[in-house]
């Protein structure tokens, strides 16, 4: 599989245990997100394709890949669950189909707090999963144009223990060989 972009996914403290923090210590949770297209002018009507995630951590670390949640956002605008992302040896979204003029969204993030994860739980490290994405089209190459992201959000915790929103950014990630599989 070619070798798309590189990808980071977190949640972690942004302070190490051994600097001393005045304020609630932040949380940084970041997800890894890819807009897929199949171009309007395609020679074909629709495609398979898969999206890999190949490992350069091992995702043992902290909450870990059980509080890994990946979804994808179809072409009618609709969030779904994506419950096979660890279901064969190749992690991944595999075996997509896309139509002529349509547009998907995949992403993959971890939330430890949404799957009612202890916040004293998570240790100080958290969990960090680096690695590389491969898209792979099945058949016709050069039609599918895509296009990376990272999303980021900083939380704070209350005196409750309940996260708030305190910043967040979309920065667009580095492709190899450009947008264009």
């Amino acid at each position: 599989m070619p070798v798309f972009s590189p990808f980071e996914i977190l949640f972690e403290f942004l302070y190490p245990t051994n600097i001393p923090v005045q304020a609630p210590d932040p949380i940084a949770v970041q997800g890894y997100w890819l807009q897929v297209s199949l171009r309007p002018d395609s020679p074909v009507q629709s495609l398979s394709f898969d999206i890999a995630f190949a490992e350069t951590t091992n995702f043992n670390s902290g909450a870990g890949s059980k509080y890994l949640q990946a979804q994808f956002i179809d072409a009618n605008g609709n969030v779904n669950i994506y419950s096979n992302f660890f279901s064969s040896a190749q992690p991944g979204f595999l075996n997509q189909v896309i139509s002529k003029g349509q547009t998907l969204i995949y992403g993959a993030q971890c939330l430890a707090l949404k799957a009612g994860a202890p916040v004293a739980a998570t240790p100080q490290s958290g969990t960090g999963w680096r690695g590389l994405v491969s898209v792979t089209p099945h058949g016709s190459s050069g039609n599918l144009i895509c296009e990376p992201t990272q999303r980021l959000l900083y939380l704070n915790l209350s005196n409750t223990g309940t996260p708030a929103v305190f910043g967040a950014c979309v920065y667009p990630v580095a492709t190899l060989a450009g947008i264009v599989v």
